[in-house]
């Protein structure tokens, strides 16, 4: 029995399909608050007999205690994530990202769970000029995004720490695939230029990030599951695909045969 916190959500709900696609025999609670990015047709086509799911907000101790009984597994997918948008309003992305997190691992302690894997992000490593990011960096988040993420990740960690949680936390790279929320760069892009509207780049363009595709992610945590003897540990999840910003555009495009005065 696994709980799978905003698994309504994009890399949640596509995690929910693999796990029960491998696993067929297991149990999945569903818990997302449904905010503008989980929609319940994420989850269309599986059964009552394969998930039970759960309207709830991970800040919430009642809701997370009824989700939560009785599972052996939590994997917190539930987050604000977007960088612009905690710009705007930070307090959000603290008491979900941190709080939320507070929230969850209490319970978890509680119901004494076989393992918490807490997803985090690669961009609480701040801005790497050069190389790679390794796990043993120090993180010098940049936005109120990455600062929350790191300190939920870094919560989980405490709690292995201080009170044997077996907890995992994982830092991914840019995500993309299907369900993804179109706020996100190649859903955004795809839309905008079918709908022949502009495709907002900042800067020059030229900015890399190396892009995972969700499927990718989520067989690395089911990896991460059941690989014995990992609780405490912290893991980078990346593609080794590193692209700029101009050559997905461009790509985008090429594909959709549309020019590139969209470009903006």
């Amino acid at each position: 029995r696994v709980l799978v916190t905003g698994g309504a959500g994009f890399i949640g709900s596509n995690f929910v399909h693999r796990l029960l696609a491998k696993h067929p025999d297991a149990h999945v609670v569903v818990l997302d608050a449904l905010t503008y990015a989980g929609r319940r047709e994420n989850l269309h086509g599986l059964r009552d007999t394969q998930m039970t799911f759960v309207h709830g907000d991970i800040r919430d101790p009642e809701a997370v205690a009824m989700a939560m009984q009785g599972c052996d597994y939590v994997l917190n997918f539930a987050a604000e994530s977007h960088v612009d948008r905690s710009i705007e309003t930070p307090g959000d992305f603290i008491q979900t990202d941190v709080y939320g997190v507070f929230v969850l691992a209490e319970e978890a302690r509680r119901v004494g769970v076989k393992r918490f894997i807490q997803v985090s992000t690669d961009e609480v490593y701040g801005e790497v000029l050069e190389g790679h990011s390794t796990e043993d960096w120090a993180l010098n988040p940049r936005s109120p995004y990455a600062a929350s993420k790191a300190g939920g990740d870094r919560l989980a960690y405490a709690y292995w720490c201080t009170y044997g949680l077996p907890v995992v936390v994982t830092r991914c790279s840019n995500n993309y695939g299907p369900r993804q929320y179109p706020e996100k760069l190649v859903p955004l892009f795809v839309t905008n230029a079918i709908d022949g509207e502009m495709l907002p780049v900042y800067g020059n363009g030229k900015n890399t990030r190396d892009w995972l595709h969700v499927d990718d992610h989520c067989d690395a945590l089911l990896t991460l599951l059941e690989f014995p003897g990992i609780e405490g540990e912290t893991f980078n999840i990346g593609a080794q695909h590193e692209l700029d910003v101009l050559t997905i555009t461009g790509t985008l495009l090429e594909l959709l045969n549309k020019p590139k005065t969209l470009i903006r």
